[in-house]
């Protein structure tokens, strides 16, 4: 029998991993709602409630849980299956997801959050509904959310607090990422123990270096940002064209020296915000990799609003240190 290689063993048991932790995985993945015999079910500490939400205009009486497949105006509905919600003080809130966990975000993620009111979308501050909880909000913009739900009982001080992770504007792909990403573990085992992985990664090697060579050809042809002390010269090109809100996505950067000659062996810091809003970039963008001819690429960008945006670069190459600013309008 073939011996196994330590790589090969890691990967056989990330796929066995991935496969025995699918289940929780459905079972966790939405926070506080989960499906029951087709009726969603939050729940808030010791209370419970069927909850649902509602697009009247664009999808009259369909209900979901979580993810609207659609933006604008929204029902939001919890029916009490606990009596004592008919008389609790009930808070509910409406986040911008900023936290990076995505689906996974959970009250211990909020609890990181210094200032909710200055990424609150909605609040209905604590009050009594006896028969049914209901509220409307109206998203202009598709996005990522999180629902907060705070419950205060009649005969008490302690406040039960359930939190739900949600989109809105997107269809969803639902499980199908772990479903398709499992296959594709399962596919790079086999690979791996039939020793075409290798045949495989050459190939990869080519087409990055074919795509290298043409972002680096196309960053010449774009508008570029002088350093504050004119050491450098930034162009960049995104994989986004146009860029776009709610998309991770990386950038190409090209940098010059104030002679024009490619500058090598720099290292690039990234940060920005919107200076209007006072706040930052949702995500935290790095270079990655070095490239030819001047080229870095940096990954993990995205912008969450729509707005002014700008990003700073902090460039530090040849005994000389700058920073670029490049101004961005989505």
């Amino acid at each position: 029998m073939k011996r196994l290689t330590t790589s090969a063993r890691v990967l056989q048991v990330l796929v066995a991993c991935l496969i025995a932790g699918f289940p929780a995985l459905i079972c966790n993945a939405h926070g506080s709602v989960t499906p029951d015999a087709d009726i969603c079910i939050i729940q808030i500490g010791y209370f419970k409630a069927h909850f649902k939400i509602f697009l009247p205009q664009k999808r009259q009486h369909e209900e979901f849980c979580e993810d609207l497949p659609d933006i604008g105006d929204s029902v939001f509905v919890m029916e009490y299956e606990h009596d004592g919600l008919g008389e609790a003080q009930i808070d509910f809130r409406i986040i911008e997801n900023l936290t990076g966990q995505g689906r996974f975000t959970n009250l211990q993620h909020i609890g990181q959050i210094e200032d909710l009111n200055a990424i609150t979308v909605y609040h209905h501050p604590f009050a009594v509904q006896p028969d049914v909880f209901t509220i409307a909000h109206n998203f202009d913009e598709p996005g990522e959310f999180v629902g907060i739900v705070t419950v205060r009982p009649a005969d008490s001080e302690v406040n039960y607090t359930a939190v739900f992770p949600f989109e809105a504007g997107y269809t969803g792909l639902g499980y199908w990422p772990w479903i398709i990403g499992v296959l594709i573990l399962l596919q790079l085992n086999y690979l791996w123990m039939s020793g075409r992985l290798d045949m495989l990664r050459n190939l990869f090697v080519v087409v990055l270096m074919c795509a290298t060579s043409t972002f680096v050809q196309a960053a010449d042809e774009v508008d570029a940002w002088k350093s504050r002390a004119g050491h450098f010269r930034v162009s960049y090109t995104s994989e986004l064209q146009p860029l776009v809100i709610n998309r991770i996505h990386n950038w190409m950067l090209h940098i010059v020296d104030e002679n024009g000659d490619p500058v090598t062996g720099a290292t690039i810091s990234v940060q920005g915000g919107m200076p209007a809003h006072d706040h930052g970039l949702p995500t935290a963008p790095r270079m990655t990799q070095e490239l030819e001819n001047g080229g870095y690429l940096l990954e993990g960008m995205r912008f969450h609003m729509r707005g002014q945006w700008q990003i700073e670069i902090s460039i530090d190459a040849g005994g000389n240190r700058d920073v670029v600013i490049i101004p961005l309008n989505l």
